[in-house]
């Protein structure tokens, strides 16, 4: 019976890294639609502004966005291996749990 309550925790926790990478992935486009603004924004900047001052200011802040992007997708990578574990351990435990209960059957 313990099978099955592992069974049941492994597919619960699939579906929550399942929420997670949606989540993540949703981190990661908002961070690259702000690294885009960023350059953009670098583009529209004249030299009358002060202008030193400004554009050191956007680079870091596009510095630390990218920084976040590249985070995200990793994470995402790890949570996706996670995943894929947690289905092939499903897998096992299903097919091992079919086995005992048909050698009970005998």
């Amino acid at each position: 019976m313990s099978g099955v309550f592992e069974i049941v925790a492994n597919a619960r926790r699939k579906n929550k890294l399942k929420r997670e990478l949606l989540d993540n992935e949703k981190k990661v486009r908002d961070n690259r639609k702000r690294v885009d603004l960023l350059e953009n924004l670098l583009d529209y900047i004249k030299p009358e502004m002060t202008h030193d001052e400004i554009v050191e200011i956007i680079k870091n802040m596009k510095a630390d966005y990218e920084d976040r992007v590249d985070d995200h997708i990793i994470k995402s990578a790890e949570i996706s291996k996670e995943r894929r574990d947690i289905s092939r351990r499903i897998r096992e435990l299903t097919e091992a749990e079919k086995q005992h209960i048909q050698s009970k059957k005998k």
